[in-house]
């Protein structure tokens, strides 16, 4: 077991004993947002045929230096029409329908000069004009997707259109959550004197739904340490990952590393030295990963986002970490000694990052992770940072971002 570990040492721990979890197949409408674990190659053009880009007349290739009157002969789908198209004919057609043989061009309706069952044509038509050609948008043979690439609508919309029914993915990871504590109760209780409301599990829980776990259990726990084992290991048979709130410090040895230990587990690390939440540590058990988070609020919700969320997108072959930013901050923050992460709210304003610390900052407040989408990164021995100086911020979460 290593202590008191760097934050970079910790990540790579983890992420170097992951173990992957088996890929699985979806149909196509649940696959969105999800990872691709194969690869797409395109099957057959798109479109197949050449369509009409607009309603309008067609016209034969050798109509198109102008100057013609063209006799109208059909106003139905191009499948039904008299085929091929003759020259000095033409064939009133809508958007999407198949151009007929030898039709080299579309007037559009807007643009056409008809009168009588004929369209006028006065000048010239260039080749090709307001028709899709045969493989447009997409050619067979041509790679379309590859493993890793994240299911987006456009791709989803792709993938439909090329008669794709299912898909091969990375599954979302199975998360449990458990709040060791003996004075915590349910959020949903009236605690008791000396009792309190457990805030932790439905932050982790949020937390790991946003970033694609699929959480099979989450509560809060007060059980003598053979039973909370028991209850673990029915957890853990449900779960590829075990994030424990709380029971991190000890003057010998902090309750949730003994747990690991009952479990089976094989402790990575213990010890992150970081600010909020230097006591976080984890385990390898039976190939699944357990990890131990702090019970106080705000160092939970960074230890969550640095150790934890890093595991849960690398489960589904995602890019494991954040972006990161360099920006003015608004605001002074005083100086200290460790590595510290400030809980901050960033903008964008003319392309210019900036970034405001939000209030609360102690270990033990919720107040700062109301508007929090960002961190604030203060390497240790960082001296005070003065209103207007230039910090590097990892970004939580880029949809809260208007640019």
């Amino acid at each position: 077991m290593q202590l008191n570990v760097s934050l970079e040492e910790a990540q790579r721990l983890l992420l170097q004993n992951l173990i992957s979890l088996p890929v699985e197949r979806l149909p196509l409408l649940q696959a969105g947002g999800r990872v691709l674990a194969e690869k797409v190659v395109v099957a057959e053009n798109l479109p197949a045929r050449a369509l009409a880009a607009r309603d309008g007349y067609v016209v034969h290739r050798d109509d198109l230096k102008g100057q013609k009157t063209l006799s109208i002969t059909g106003s139905s789908p191009a499948e039904r029409l008299p085929l091929p198209l003759q020259k000095g004919e033409t064939f009133e057609v809508a958007t999407g329908a198949v151009i007929p043989e030898n039709a080299a061009a579309l007037v559009p309706y807007e643009e056409a000069d008809v009168r009588e069952k004929k369209v006028y044509l006065g000048q010239a038509i260039a080749d090709g004009s307001f028709i899709r050609p045969v493989g447009e948008d997409f050619r067979t043979g041509e790679l379309l997707a590859q493993p890793g690439d994240v299911i987006t609508p456009g791709l989803l919309s792709a993938l439909a259109a090329l008669g794709k029914s299912e898909l091969a993915v990375y599954p979302r990871p199975r998360v449990a959550v458990l709040s060791l504590g003996n004075r915590l109760v349910s959020w949903e209780r009236e605690p008791a004197f000396g009792e309190m409301r457990d805030s932790n599990g439905p932050l982790l829980v949020s937390q790991a739904i946003r970033d694609g776990a699929h959480v099979t259990a989450a509560g809060a726990v007060d059980a003598k340490a053979g039973e909370l084992v028991t209850r673990m290991r029915e957890i853990m048979a449900e779960a590829d990952l075990l994030l424990t709130i709380g029971g991190t410090y000890a003057r010998e040895q902090a309750e949730s590393s003994l747990l690991f230990h009952r479990l089976g587990g094989e402790i990575l690390f213990w010890g992150v030295p970081i600010q909020p939440g230097g006591h976080n540590g984890a385990a390898v058990c039976n190939k699944k990963m357990l990890i131990s988070l702090s019970g106080n609020p705000a160092a939970c919700a960074v230890g969550y986002e640095l150790l934890a969320a890093p595991v849960i997108r690398a489960l589904q072959k995602k890019e494991p970490y954040c972006p990161r930013v360099e920006a003015r901050c608004l605001d002074a923050v005083s100086g200290k000694g460790g590595r510290r992460f400030v809980r901050a709210h960033l903008t964008a304003d003319d392309g210019n990052w900036k970034v405001k610390v939000l209030p609360g900052q102690k270990p033990g407040m919720i107040r700062s992770l109301i508007n929090c989408n960002a961190l604030i990164d203060l390497p240790a021995g960082s001296p005070a940072v003065e209103a207007g100086t230039a910090v590097s911020v990892i970004i939580l979460d880029t949809s809260s971002i208007w640019f």
